[in-house]
């Protein structure tokens, strides 16, 4: 399955090329890149999704077999994988009908507001502090006696 993800990457790479030049296929590339990115950050957090892809740990050449394991695990993903696909590709679909800052500009503030979702949900939750636990008191407590409630009525 994995071999067809490649095969329809590289033929909606060459497609997008063609249709909005080699800096559209580009664009779409590091939209793919980055969507898929953000998606996994909002399940992982952002340094879990670093780190449980391997992407810290890739070294140059990027073709060495080692790496190829880690883009293969990257795939298994194929939820996140198509809908990054399909954020890259109407990205660019867009650009062609809309003039591309106006498409920029709104991929930008989406994908910042995308990014700062993620971030409010995977912050720490603070600490409720009290009024005792934020000035202890040194006063020793006084109990009052026990009432004798062994009184009878007639």
């Amino acid at each position: 399955m994995q071999y067809w993800i490649i095969a329809f990457t590289a033929a909606l790479v060459v497609v997008i090329g063609y249709a909005a030049g080699p800096v559209g296929a580009l664009v779409s590339l590091l939209a793919f890149a980055g969507s898929l990115y953000l998606m996994w950050a909002r399940k992982l957090g952002f340094a879990g999704a670093w780190t449980r892809f391997a992407l810290d740990r890739f070294s140059a050449p990027f073709w060495k077999g080692e790496n190829w394991e880690r883009f293969n695990a990257m795939f298994h993903d194929g939820e996140s994988v198509v809908k990054a696909g399909t954020v890259a590709t109407a990205l660019i679909a867009l650009s062609l009908i809309l003039p591309p800052s106006q498409v920029a500009l709104i991929a930008v503030v989406v994908a910042a507001w995308y990014a700062f979702e993620v971030y409010r949900s995977h912050r720490p939750l603070p600490r409720a502090t009290t009024a005792i636990e934020a000035k202890p008191v040194s006063d020793p407590v006084i109990y009052a006696p026990a009432r004798n409630e062994s009184v009878k009525m007639n």
